[in-house]
């Protein structure tokens, strides 16, 4: 029974050091796959909540802005 035991914490340990070392790994993936979403769609120039172009022009004002005027243009505010 006592060898059992030992092999479980044995595995158990082992398992932990292992997640301790990979888990790192995976959160720096996931965060490098987030931002460069985010480049990607910085580059086309296109909002990620709206999918508005975001260009600022002088004449119609910030990004923000245009997209309230569009919307209340459509009426749907």
């Amino acid at each position: 029974m006592n060898n059992t035991f030992d092999t479980a914490v044995h595995t158990l340990i082992t398992l932990a050091v292992l997640a301790v070392a990979v888990l790192p790994a995976i959160t720096g993936i996931v965060r490098d796959r987030r931002i460069n979403g985010q480049l990607r769609g910085t580059e086309e120039g296109r909002d990620r909540r709206t999918g508005v172009l975001v260009v600022f022009d002088l004449a119609y004002g910030p990004h923000e802005e245009r997209v309230r005027r569009a919307n209340v243009d459509r009426g749907a505010e």
